[in-house]
Parts: C-alpha cells; structure tokens; sequence
C-alpha cells in the first residue's frame, strides 16, 4: 500500500514538472524549436517558429523541413547530411542561410539532437532554430547560437516524454526551469558542461549561485526575474562562475510561464556560454586603439622631418644661384627624407606586428637621442632651446618604441615652454638608481609645469593639461604603454612654472643580452 502511494505521489510529481516543460517550451518566443520524425516530417510547430520562418502551422505541418533549404543547398542534400550527421553522433550543428515562407532568406544556426528511447533507440529529432541574420551583418561571421523552447500545446499533449529527452539531450546550451523563486528544478546536460554541477549536486539550489558575489550583492538576480515578471522576458549578458569558481562570459534568457489564468507558475531560463564573443569584442576594442596610436605615431613622428624638408626646400628657391647654399640645403632635405623613410618602415613594422617582442633589436639611446635631436633642429632654433644629455646605455628594446618615448617627453618640454626652453636628460645605472634592478632616465623640463593634483590624469588617453586645440592628447599615454611594454615604469612630478620632470625606470635585464661574457 505504501508503494502504491509512493508511486502516485511520482507520478504527479512528474506529470507536474512536464506540464512546465509544456509551459516552457509553448511561451519561448525568441527560438523555433520542433520535433521531427526520424524521415524529417515535422511533427509540431511552435510561436517561434511561426515568427521566425512564417509558416502557421497548418501551413507546415506534416512537410519535409527540407522546405526550409535552399534549392542549392537541397541538391547537395544538407538537409539529409545533417540527419544523418545527428543520427550517427548524436547531435549535428550547423549555421547558414535559410528560407522563410516568403522567399526570404535569414541566417539560421540550428541544433539537430537526436532522441532515444528507452533501448536508445532513435525515434526522431528535435530541431532548434535561432535568427542570427542581424548579428552576423554586425559581427560579420561571429559565431551566434542561441536556442529556444517552444511546442505546440496540441503536439505536447502526444509528446511529453519526447520533450524530456530533447531537452536533457541537448549539450549546447543550458536550459533550466525555475520556480517562482529562482530555485533550480531540472538540469540538463548542456547546463551541467556549461556550468560544472552534476544534477544531484544543483537541483534544489538558487540559481544566484551563478552569479558573483558583487552581482549578488547589487541583486542582479533579482533584478532579472523581476524584468520577466514585468516584460515576460529578461536577458542580460554578463560574467558568470561556474562550480570551479572560473568565469565564463554567459548570454541568458529569462522567460515568465504562465498558467490559464495566466499566473506566473516559474521560469525557464536559457544560458549560452558566449566567453570566445566576449574575448573577440574585447580584441577588437583593443586593435582600435592601437589604430588610433597608429595613427598618432605616423602624423606625429614624422612631422619634423617633413617641416625641415619644407622650410629647406622654400629656402632652396630664395638661394638657387647660390651653389654652396644650395648644396648645404640638398644634403639637410636627403637627410631629412632618410630620416622620414626610416620612421616609415618602422611605424609600418609596428602596426603589423602584434608581439613586440619580435621587433626587439640593440637600441643605442645616443642614437635615438642625437636623431632626436635633429628632428626638432626647427623648434630648438626657433625658441633659442638646448638639450642638455650625458652619456646613455645601449638595451635591448623597439627601436620606434624608445623613438616614441623620448620625441614626445621632448616634444612636451619644447612645446610647452614659452622661451629658451632646456632640457637635461640624466642617466643613473641600477647601482646608482636607487631601485634594485632598474636603470632610471630622467627626462626634465624648464617648462610651464602643470598642478600637482593633475598627475594621476597626465598619462590618460586622449587627455590634455594645457592648450585643447594643441596635440591628440595620446602622446603621454603612448609613452606609458611603451615604458610599460618593456618591463618598466614611468612618474612624472611637476609644479606651475617650475618645469616638468619624468622619471623612467627600466629593468637592468634589458641590458643582459648585450653583455659580452
């Protein structure tokens, strides 16, 4: 008798939980999601299958999904492949154009599970269909898999069990059901590789414990199941831990289910582990401000040079009967173009090299320092200012990094300086630096200066102390990525009216590989 009644209380129990996974499936909007028999003849057909592919379904069902193929594509028998492919692996993926009932065509990405019985029998499959045409014109070929449960109430009713077993099988992407107060009430297989947790060790738990402590702590959960109480639907994309406690990058969607009277009964939520879309957004940010950098070195780098070529060259046409004048002026316009074409190469090596390693050479900052130094000839001349420097070392780093560094500190010093500017550049070795293991540079300035309290800004992107309408604002920040790319740090201290002073610290290590033993 006791087992009568423990088997009565399983079956309501389990006859409630698949009457949310009905509600479920028949509520998920943004996914088409359909059963097929083991022919390919679909079986039911759901809301979002309706909006995506625009069939009703008395319109659809019962037909072959090959409809949804293109002809080119039905010739080479994809639809088949894919079966097929599902059949003998379980699962088969793929992402291309389909065709809506209109003749229009979108870009779908489709999971195909096969589902078994019992005795692991195929006994037909389930097929999920996300529109993705509006992400791949963004992203251009990023992969977007999204996945979405809805069935028709009619077909549900024949086909609880099926949709268990689609749902468990699936691996791609987590799909759970909560109640109504974010407690976790099934589990598949795609949520247990996405997330770490087996079944038994989740199952009855809020699902807050996939959020981090700080998103916790703003109730960010919260937050979410409130949105799909108000608007039916909540998604969000947002970092979350899995059992080990490492991130991952994941795409949710929550969606409300409703009973008759239209009582929210729980939700289902849909969670896609998006962390590569993250990573290759985050690499794409960076590669455009290195373009922006780019950008800066190329118009700025080679703009003394260019001057001195078009002063000399106006000067040429003043002297041309003159020819020791005019010889002098030749050599200083060959110099100068060499000087232009050098700083092209380099800045053209920079912008195609990733790894900055790889353009590490012996660097002589005498070199870099005396070509400096004829670069801003003009300047220097123009405002009676002198560059004061002793001996320096040779180390191992970017030749155009160090070019960068050192042109824009001086750059700053001469611009910046209203007369007769000077600019003493002092070398201490890691013996002297007061630093273990560093060399340090100072580069110092009889300038402007600038307030003290403006120092924690000096070094930011696109941020300028003085005249707005004068530089990018890059240059310092570039100055600190460079240092910075080489194992060191970079201060500066500065008052008004006192000149600016900017210390660089390098490791003594850069000067390893060019000790002879």
């Amino acid at each position: 008798m006791q087992n009568s009644d423990k088997n009565e209380k399983t079956d309501t129990v389990l006859q409630a939980t698949e009457g949310l996974y009905h509600k479920m499936v028949s509520e998920v909007q943004d996914y088409a999601l359909l059963l097929l028999d083991c022919d390919g003849t679909i079986l039911n057909w759901n809301p979002g299958a309706q909006n995506i592919k625009g069939y009703a379904p008395e319109e659809i069902i019962g037909k072959n999904f090959r409809v949804f193929y293109s002809d080119e594509d039905r010739k080479r028998q994809l639809p088949e492949s894919l079966l097929q492919q599902a059949f003998d692996n379980g699962r088969a993926a793929h992402e291309g154009f389909r065709v809506k009932k209109d003749g229009s065509t979108f870009w779908g990405s489709v999971v195909i599970t096969a589902l078994h019985d019992s005795d692991n029998k195929v006994i037909g499959y389930s097929k999920v269909t996300r529109d993705l045409t509006e992400r791949k014109n963004a992203e251009d070929n990023l992969e977007k898999h999204a996945i979405a449960l809805q069935h028709h109430n009619e077909m549900l009713r024949l086909s609880e069990e099926r949709y268990h077993r689609m749902i468990a099988e699936v691996e791609d992407y987590a799909i759970i059901l909560l109640d109504t107060d974010g407690n976790i009430m099934n589990w598949n297989k795609g949520a247990e590789n996405i997330k770490g947790y087996t079944e038994s060790e989740i199952i009855g738990r809020n699902f807050r414990s996939f959020y981090r402590p700080e998103d916790r702590e703003r109730q960010l959960p919260e937050q979410l199941l409130a949105e799909a109480v108000a608007n039916n639907k909540a998604t969000h994309e947002g970092w979350r831990l899995r059992k080990d406690g490492t991130h991952f990058w994941g795409s949710i969607v929550i969606t409300a289910l409703h009973d008759d009277e239209g009582n929210i009964t729980g939700f289902s939520k849909v969670t896609r582990d998006l962390t590569y879309k993250k990573q290759s957004d985050d690499l794409i940010l960076m590669q455009n401000k290195q373009l922006e950098e780019y950008a800066y070195v190329a118009s700025h780098d080679l703009q003394e040079p260019l001057r001195k070529i078009m002063l000399f060259i106006d000067l040429l046409h003043r002297n041309i009967d003159n020819k020791e004048t005019v010889a002098a002026y030749i050599s200083k316009i060959n110099s100068a173009t060499e000087r232009m074409s050098n700083l092209i190469k380099a800045v053209l090596n920079y912008s195609q090299v990733t790894d900055s390693i790889a353009l590490k050479a012996e660097v002589d900052l005498n070199a870099v320092l005396a070509n400096i130094e004829t670069d801003f000839e003009i300047m220097l001349a123009d405002k009676q200012g002198i560059i004061n420097r002793g001996a320096l070392p040779i180390i191992n780093a970017v030749p155009i990094q160090m070019h960068q560094l050192f042109s824009n500190l001086i750059n700053n010093g001469i611009k910046f300086n209203d007369d007769h500017p000077v600019i003493d550049i002092i070398y201490l070795n890691a013996a002297h630096s007061g630093k273990q293991g560093f060399m340090k540079i100072t580069v110092k300035d009889n300038g402007r200066g600038f307030n003290p309290e403006h120092t924690d800004k000096i070094f930011r992107m696109f941020h300028r102390l003085h005249d707005k309408t004068q530089g990018t604002g890059i240059g310092l920040a570039l100055c600190k990525r460079v240092v910075e790319n080489h194992g060191g740090t970079i201060t500066v201290a500065s008052n008004p009216g006192q000149g600016t002073a900017f210390e660089i610290w390098l490791p003594e290590t850069l000067l390893t590989p060019l000790i002879s033993p």
